[in-house]
This record gives structure tokens, C-alpha cells and sequence, in this order.
């Protein structure tokens, strides 16, 4: 399969040093098939990640399918996704390409002067949060990885604002869900 071998190569070498010869030759097929069902690198691209969102809906249905509680079902759902991407720690690129390490000037400039400042909010966040701890406000909790779930809720929010995924819903419940999760 053509995405497949895309995917294995992209995240072996990265995105911009990826030709199209090299997924050719992975999928073991001629580079005029590769063109056949993408016109260039940006329409693969598109084209991993439609395939990655189509695995995991794959496990989402066949997950709900099984006798199992909302929960246990979103649990099996979590544990699939992360067992299936686990080899490839750079499908995080293709997820987030803001993350990528990439020799364009953009992305160069981003890795280098935004990044450190993602992290250093990460941190500040994480500091509220230990705050919070201590004070018996929040169960104890690895305060990073709060704060990254923190980020998440307010990158929710603003896909909610932007009404590009069709969610309707008021930006604060994003921030609600956050604090309650979503158990009764």
C-alpha cells in the first residue's frame, strides 16, 4: 500500500527529505504509479493523514462494537491508538507538523524560537497546577502533562470558535470538560 510505505519513510527520514522515489520503492511499485494517486508530496501528505484518521476510526468502530462499558470502550480506544503509533514516535509530525524539526526556514524558525517559549508555557502551567495540588484543589497529577491537557482544551476552544470542525458548543466547555472530565 502506497500510504503505508509513505508513512514508514516519512517517518524514518522526515518529510522534506522524503522523495517520491523513496516511496516508490518501499511500496515496491514504479514512481509513475505513486503519481497516479497523488499529484505531489503535499497531496501524499494529505493523503497520511486522512489514512491515519481512517485507522483510527477503524479502532473506534470496532471498539464500540465489543461488550464493554463508555469508558472501558475509551480506554481500549486510547490504549489501540497508542499501541498502533508507538514504533513511530514521528507520527507526531504528521499530527502536529508545527512539532517538526524540518530544514524550511519556517519550520527551522519555529522549532528553534517558538517551541522553547511552548515549553516554557507548559512549565508555567504546570507550576498552577502543582499550586493546585498542594492546596487539595486538584488530585495529584503529573503537572505537565496536565498542563499539556490544559493547551489541548484551549486549542479545542479555538476549532470551536473557528466552526471549521462543526462542533457547536460554548469555547468554555472545552476548559469545563478540562476541570470535570467527562464522568458523571
Amino acid at each position: 500500500m502506497i500510504l503505508q510505505a509513505a508513512f514508514n519513510v516519512v517517518c524514518d527520514k522526515g518529510y522534506y527529505e522524503t522523495k517520491m522515489d523513496d516511496v516508490a520503492r518501499k511500496a515496491g511499485v514504479a514512481k509513475g504509479t505513486v503519481y497516479l494517486y497523488f499529484q505531489d508530496k503535499p497531496d501524499l501528505y494529505v493523503g497520511m493523514v486522512k489514512w491515519l484518521i481512517s485507522q483510527a476510526r477503524a479502532i473506534v468502530a470496532e471498539v464500540a462494537q465489543e461488550e464493554r462499558t463508555p469508558s472501558d470502550k475509551l480506554r481500549r480506544v486510547f490504549a489501540r491508538w497508542v499501541e498502533s503509533l508507538s514504533s513511530k514516535p514521528a507520527a507526531v509530525d504528521l499530527v502536529f507538523p508545527e512539532l517538526r524539526e524540518e530544514r524550511c526556514e519556517i519550520s527551522r524558525r519555529f522549532h528553534e524560537q517558538v517551541l522553547p517559549e511552548i515549553r516554557g508555557l507548559v512549565d508555567d502551567i504546570a507550576r498552577l497546577v502543582k499550586a493546585g495540588v498542594r492546596q487539595g484543589e486538584f488530585r495529584s497529577v503529573e503537572p505537565r502533562l496536565a498542563a499539556l491537557s490544559f493547551l489541548n482544551a484551549f486549542r479545542a476552544a479555538l476549532l470551536v470558535t473557528s466552526h471549521r470542525l462543526g462542533v457547536k458548543a460554548a469555547p468554555v466547555k472545552a476548559l469545563d470538560i478540562f476541570f470535570n472530565g467527562i464522568r458523571r
